[in-house]
């Protein structure tokens, strides 16, 4: 667990997401520790009153857990003021705790097969209920926000599952607390959520959704089938004990803890090793395209210096527009690359939204006057937004380009701006092909691409929307599409702050 955490975090330790993933796990490797040592321990000893008393950091992984869901859903600035009132009242419920111990543990004494195990106070009721009343908050905001951030479904998928494995599993400790016959120690295999956590989080959008999905089915099953075994080892603890003189009581706890460990660390070290071979490969074939494409270019300029004639001036001209072609494919891979580097530094200034795009449509006359397109643009009420130029450029001119791609001649497209509150609305709406519910949900993915796209333009890769929507959270922003369904036109969107 703490190894996955540690992980996570050093990807990158500015990131707040990592920051709360590790606070949410550095307190179930707690609490895990502490309850599989205290069960084995003196229950008249004051040392083992001390180490029953970090059943705390419960209140560490709720909070952990609802502060994590709403950054990871980029809910934490306008719901800041929840955040704060849980924290408020963990800190309460723990420093009273501290200050009045027995109100937390009144006493120890042995339960099932524990040598020592905690009984509740009053105080031990309030943890329980903040718990519950916080994790039901996280999962129900996780629920919402995957119907409504379409967009973010897979990485949503990985923390649901992981809810509701860890949660379902890890309550099970609470059922001996109020004299409830049940083995604490099914809540060991708790730890395995961060697991899915962990990979939700380093995951990139560079596998096809479908691979994915296949992955994680088979990890998750994984995992479920050994956790199955070690559940029924514990179950029939007490019966090996009697049949075998020679197994201890503590033996299969300490088998099963041990076996968890190594799998999730099996897992772990498969899915890191997936993601690291797979960037390798991504930033090796960029740099390696980069020279000879080059090399074409200035070839292709040395012969035009020479005198040709009009066969070889087009052949020449057909050259180029491939080598331009596969350029701007190797570009926007890397930059893609790029923009998943969450160290990336942004410089943000005031830039005019009206002379980008119109630098954009000068760019694009040709197309656009050979399709015979109306073109409008307005910018009556707001013409500027706080972004970095280049970066937000380049999701300006993916709009632009794909509404003239995907748009019929004699087709109409429409750019425009507005006030949305306090933030800049830009959007580019056309008649083109449209984008049905289906195609939603995936568009922004890297290599998707619907079938609609695909019949118009066979040379996409469907990078531009990826690295588009990459570009705008790291702004803070917003980013969709509103679509009728497919040959309907659609609008695509982003929203930035004014200042």
């Amino acid at each position: 667990m703490g190894g996955a955490a540690f992980l996570v975090f050093s990807q990158n330790p500015k990131r707040l997401l990592n920051r709360t993933f590790l606070f949410g796990s550095l307190s179930t490797a707690f609490y895990g520790a502490f309850l599989a040592w205290g069960i084995n321990l003196d229950p008249s000893s004051t040392f083992t009153y001390v180490i029953w008393m970090f059943n705390l950091t419960n209140l560490g992984i709720a909070t952990g857990f609802l502060h994590f869901t709403f950054v990871a859903l980029e809910l934490d600035k306008r719901f800041r003021w929840v955040i704060r009132t849980a924290y408020a009242v963990a800190s309460i419920i723990f420093i009273a705790s501290i200050i009045f111990p027995a109100w937390f543990i009144p006493e120890l004494t042995p339960k099932l097969f524990t040598v020592s195990y905690l009984n509740a106070g009053p105080l031990y009721y309030a943890m329980v209920s903040y718990f519950g009343a916080t994790v039901l908050i996280g999962f129900i905001t996780l629920v919402r926000g995957y119907v409504v951030q379409k967009e973010k479904r897979r990485q949503i998928e990985y923390f649901l599952f992981a809810a509701i494995f860890g949660f379902g599993v890890g309550v099970i400790d609470f059922f001996l607390v109020f004299n409830i016959p049940v083995s604490p120690l099914y809540g060991i295999f708790y730890g395995l959520y961060i697991v899915p956590i962990a990979y939700g989080i380093l995951a990139d959008q560079l596998l096809d959704i479908r691979v994915v999905i296949k992955k994680a089915l088979v990890y998750s099953l994984g995992i479920g089938g050994i956790t199955a075994v070690l559940m029924l080892l514990i179950q029939f603890n007490n019966k090996l004990v009697d049949l075998f003189p020679w197994v201890q009581l503590w033996t299969i706890p300490i088998f099963t803890a041990t076996v968890s460990v190594i799998v999730g660390r099996i897992f772990w070290n498969n899915l890191i090793e997936n993601e690291r071979v797979k960037y390798e490969f991504i930033t090796v074939a960029t740099h390696k395209l980069r020279t000879p494409l080059t090399q074409m270019n200035w070839g292709i300029s040395a012969i035009r210096e020479q005198k040709i004639d009009a066969d070889t001036s087009e052949l020449l001209d057909n050259l180029q527009h491939s080598s331009d072609r596969l350029i701007e494919l190797t570009n926007m891979l890397f930059s893609t690359m790029e923009e998943e580097d969450q160290s990336y530094e942004y410089e943000k200034e005031e830039v005019d939204l009206q002379k980008i795009t119109d630098t954009i449509l000068a760019q694009l006359k040709v197309i656009t006057d050979r399709k015979k397109l109306a073109i409008t643009t307005t910018f009556d009420t707001v013409k500027s937004a706080v972004a970095d130029p280049d970066r937000i450029a380049s999701v300006i001119e993916v709009f632009i380009e794909n509404a003239v791609n995907y748009t019929a001649a004699g087709g109409s497209i429409d750019i425009a701006t507005r006030m949305v509150g306090n933030r800049v609305h830009f959007f580019v709406k056309d008649t083109g092909i449209g984008v049905s519910e289906q195609d939603k949900k995936s568009i922004f993915l890297s290599f998707y691409r619907s079938d609609a796209a695909k019949r118009i333009d066979t040379e996409g890769v469907g990078l531009g929307l990826s690295m588009a929507q990459s570009i705008i959270k790291k702004h803070g922003g917003k980013i969709g599409v509103e679509s009728e369904g497919e040959g309907l036109g659609s609008v695509f969107w982003f929203e930035l702050k004014k200042k």
